[in-house]
This record gives structure tokens, sequence and C-alpha cells, in this order.
């Protein structure tokens, strides 16, 4: 092949000059340059949910570990043969996998709603939803403009704080308890309103004191 293009190379006397392939005229420019780092590359639907939001750093890493399925669930040690739980350790009802301990077990779905309710968040709490992308997406077209970015926090906070209350089960041996992982997410809450999330003390209750 090489030496095919080789035999149809036409020589000239005309002086060399450099070509920029990323444009019509070839001439470089800072722009076309910029769009070529992205040559290849895919699009995260995510990336407004995860890195747009009021949440700790460690918060978001987590949520970019969730969508790019990195997270080590049952379901995920059982395809590298790992030693694993048969089942959720928060519902004891089916397997583990990070759609299921976040979204559609019985026991994440009530945690949900007590969140969503003490807020006083008129929104449906995940039922049928893939990812958390997909409910926040259906949540925020219903969501008054002013509660939207406490929207975008809670979206962040009660995933994490589910995958935190099932590591205690794992590690420490823990007993899931919805009553225990509310408080939990409430206090989290408040503090994330100290450390600057405005949007969500819009929709915190105005009993609870975050001074």
């Amino acid at each position: 092949m090489i030496w095919q293009k080789v035999c149809h190379t036409v020589l000239s006397n005309d002086p060399d000059r450099l070509l920029w392939r990323w444009t019509a005229n070839g001439i470089y420019s800072a722009q076309s340059c910029y769009a070529v780092t992205f040559h290849g590359s895919t699009r995260c639907t995510s990336w407004k949910l995860t890195w747009k939001s009021w949440a700790p750093p460690r918060v978001k890493f987590f949520h970019w570990l969730v969508n790019q399925d990195r997270c080590w669930t049952a379901e995920r040690l059982a395809r590298r043969g790992l030693q694993h739980h048969p089942r959720c350790l928060l519902c004891d009802q089916a397997t583990e996998t990070i759609q299921h301990l976040l979204l559609n077990c019985p026991f994440a779905r009530q945690t949900w709603h007590a969140i969503l309710s003490w807020l006083r968040l008129l929104i449906r709490a995940p039922a049928h939803e893939t990812t958390v992308m997909a409910w926040w997406q259906k949540a925020n077209s219903h969501a008054p403009a002013t509660h939207r970015k406490a929207l975008r926090s809670i979206a962040l906070l009660v995933p994490w704080m589910l995958r935190k209350h099932r590591n205690a089960c794992v590690f420490d041996n823990a007993t899931p308890s919805i009553d225990i992982l509310v408080d939990k997410i409430k206090d989290e809450a408040c503090c994330w309103v100290r450390a600057g999330a405005q949007g969500l003390r819009v929709v915190l209750p105005t009993s609870w004191d975050v001074h």
C-alpha cells in the first residue's frame, strides 16, 4: 500500500508549504485546533448533573464512577469471579446492581420518597428509571425553576448516602434502617447548605436551623 501511494506521488518544483488538515483552506486556527481535541470523543449526557451541581468533589467523583459502571457492586464482583453477597443487603430481594442499589431497591425507593417529602418537592420518587440521570431529567422538567438547583444536589446526595449505608452494612455489619439513613441524609443536607449549597437552602424546611 505504501509503494502504491509512492508510485502515484507527483513531484514539482513548487516550494513546500504547510497544510493544516483540519480546516477547508488548510490554514491553522486556534478554533480548529480546539475542535480537534474532541475528535473521536464520546459525549457524556450526564455531565451537567454531575459536574454543574453543588456537591462535594468526592460525591461528584462517585457519580462519575456510577456513570462509568465502575462501582463495586455484587453484580460487578460476580462478573470478575470475586466473593460477593448473593442479594442486595438493603432489601434481600434482588441481585445488587448499581441501578438496583440507587433507584429500584424498595429500600432506596422509600428513602427517596421520605427525602422528597421532607423537602416538600412535589416530585415522584424513582420508579422504573434505569439511571439517576434519566430520573433527574424527568423530575427537572416538572420542577419549578426555583427548585432545580436543589433537585440537582438531592439527585447526587441521596445516591451517595445510599452507597455509604450499603457499605456500612457490608464492612461494619450494620443493620439496614431507613429511619437512620433518612436522618443522616437530613443532617448531611444541612451541612451542604452551611458549606454553600444555596439552592438546597431554598427547599430546606424552615424548622431546620442551619446557621
